[in-house]
């Protein structure tokens, strides 16, 4: 009973903003931001040219009664004649089993330079809108406490519902990529309007949502040795920080692509759990790849209240066909960068 009640009422807090969360600002924070890069920086958008599609689904805590649960779906691609990349993005989470959920739908674009014959530059921007939704009725509070006989859902409470259980607002950002065929550096702001998204009229909490930056770099280096099916063998180290005026996090770490088979280890530093390791491995193969990865705490006492978090995506990469290699390698215009390849 007690830890139902407690439940609900971190929900309730969480929903106006009182209480830190496992998110980054209140975004949604996922492990393979490298396979959906759109959720961080609009520059990535069509990086790779050619159409691709993401879809990721991520799991927190799966040993709490009712698990944080996120999914989105990215849609990009690069137009030459434009010299510019369009895609669309479309974001869920439920938290708390419908207490509180968020759904999001942005469009992003994004400008490439040529700098030199190795070098290129982009720059993106980000429209889109942001709604949250609060399920009052899901939500217990102290008045309903019946001291001999626990929760009583039947017992009215103090103070009634907020005007308004649903609000959409307009969200901004921005960002900037450097890259070449092996290697990258981005930088992003979201939410650069700061749109309030609470649901109570008090002053502390009209601050809007915090703007966010982030830092985003990878490279690839080519490793001897033979891999499994088709495909270079190479490490992809990475990191990414993120910084807002509630929290900051760090991750970093590496894949290893062995030919079709994808392997990695990271860390993270900051958020709810202060370390947490990150184990995945996938496969790919023509225009798929599928990733799976797992979040450990390092605490033992951590894993074993949560069981951690767990995330997959699924990647089509048109750029990958052979038909559209082929026709690069023709036009020697293979400049691309191999993102997430």
């Amino acid at each position: 009973m007690r830890l139902y009640f407690f439940y609900r009422l971190f929900w309730l807090s969480f929903s106006i903003g009182l209480v830190p969360s496992l998110l980054i600002g209140q975004d949604p924070l996922f492990t393979q931001y490298f396979s959906n890069p759109l959720t961080l920086n609009p520059a990535f958008s069509g990086v790779n040219e050619g159409v691709r599609i993401n879809a990721q689904f991520r799991t927190n805590w799966v040993n709490w009664p009712s698990p944080y649960k996120t999914a989105q779906i990215s849609f990009e691609n690069y137009l030459s004649v434009f010299n510019s990349g369009f895609g669309l993005r479309l974001l869920t989470d439920d938290a708390g089993n419908g207490v509180l959920r968020t759904n999001q739908i942005a469009a992003v674009y994004a400008y490439q330079l040529r700098v030199n014959k190795e070098w290129f530059i982009r720059f993106g921007l980000e429209a889109g809108v942001n709604q949250v939704q609060l399920n009052w009725s899901k939500l217990y509070f102290e008045d309903q406490i019946d001291p001999f006989k626990g929760l009583n859902p039947s017992l009215s409470v103090t103070d009634g519902p907020p005007s308004a259980l649903s609000r959409m607002e307009l969200d901004l950002g921005t960002g900037l990529l450097i890259f070449r065929d092996n290697g990258y550096v981005g930088l992003s702001l979201k939410h650069l309007n700061r749109f309030n998204q609470t649901f109570f009229n008090t002053s502390i909490l009209e601050t809007g949502r915090p703007m966010t930056f982030s830092l985003q770099s990878g490279f690839d280096f080519p490793v001897s040795g033979r891999g499994i099916g088709k495909g270079p063998v190479y490490l992809s180290p990475m990191l990414l920080y993120l910084s807002n005026n509630q929290s900051k996090i760090i991750q970093m770490g590496s894949s290893y692509h062995l030919g079709q088979l994808i392997t990695g280890v990271w860390a993270r530093f900051g958020g709810i759990q202060p370390i947490e390791s990150i184990v995945g491995f996938g496969f790919k193969k023509g225009i798929y790849k599928i990733l799976y990865t797992a979040e450990i705490p390092i605490d033992g006492k951590g894993l074993q209240r949560t069981l951690g978090s767990h995330e997959i995506t699924l990647s089509l990469r048109f750029s990958e066909a052979q038909n559209y290699i082929s026709k690069k390698s023709a036009q020697k215009t293979m400049n691309c960068f191999r993102f997430n390849n």
